[in-house]
């Protein structure tokens, strides 16, 4: 055995939690919730806020052809300056998507932090779209699809491939790659199957708020489920509530 091997056996593995956005992390559909604010701002039409419903009614039955229907999405942004984007993100965030956190997602986030791992936010949606909710939950570390971008201005195309399906397995290995960890000491929080590439990855598979295809997979494997909620109106969900 080479010295090189003995001392890779002594190295330690830095454990990832990676966490997928929608239904998740929060209890929403970000494109959806993106389209309507962007209807109520001006920036698009209700043909197609209706259209990116219809969208995500496909994707929930793994029915969807996302490659087309992100470049279909991604023709608003052509000419659009990537600051405005990043400022119009933070403004849907504020006003729409953080109250739609899951108080049980924040406090999950939080423990896993505690235990020294490495948090991540992975998600189909675009990095401007995840970034807000990073910096909320101060998480340091995020995979979305990344957006081309031309002398400060979006071109309509993406950087390939999409993290979705086994793309968020691409970028999920390069960030392990940079960080020294490895896929079996990591662990991952999703809802749908369209991730099953990922959590059979991971060492901990871990499911929440599922469709009825991937909790039925994930009774039949075993697989923690939780199932997160908001609270009610009048509710409060506080720390001390929680104990």
């Amino acid at each position: 055995m080479s010295s090189w091997s003995k001392d890779k056996k002594t190295l330690k593995i830095h454990p990832l939690c990676f966490f997928d956005m929608d239904r998740t992390l929060i209890a929403t559909n970000s494109g959806v919730s993106f389209m309507r604010y962007s209807l109520r701002r001006g920036k698009t039409s209700r043909w197609k806020v209706f259209r990116s419903m219809l969208d995500y009614m496909c994707y929930r039955f793994d029915l969807l052809d996302m490659d087309k229907a992100y470049r279909d999405s991604l023709k608003l942004l052509v000419g659009v300056r990537e600051e405005e984007l990043i400022q119009f993100c933070q403004e849907w965030f504020e006003e729409v998507v953080r109250n739609f956190i899951y108080p049980q997602a924040f406090d999950f986030v939080r423990q896993h932090k505690a235990r020294g791992e490495t948090v991540v936010i992975i998600s189909n949606a675009t990095t401007y779209a995840v970034q807000p909710l990073a910096h909320h939950l101060e998480v340091g570390h995020i995979l979305g699809t990344r957006l081309e971008v031309c002398k400060g201005r979006f071109t309509g195309n993406y950087i390939e491939p999409l993290c979705f399906r086994s793309g968020k397995i691409f970028w999920a290995e390069k960030l392990i790659c940079e960080l020294g960890g490895e896929f079996n000491a990591s662990t991952f929080y999703t809802d749908s199957i369209t991730d099953l590439p990922l959590l059979e990855r991971v060492k901990h598979p871990r499911i929440v708020n599922p469709d009825s295809k991937l909790r039925a997979l994930a009774k039949k494997r075993g697989w923690p489920i939780h199932d997160f909620r908001l609270p009610k109106s009048g509710e409060k969900v506080g720390k001390e509530e929680r104990r």
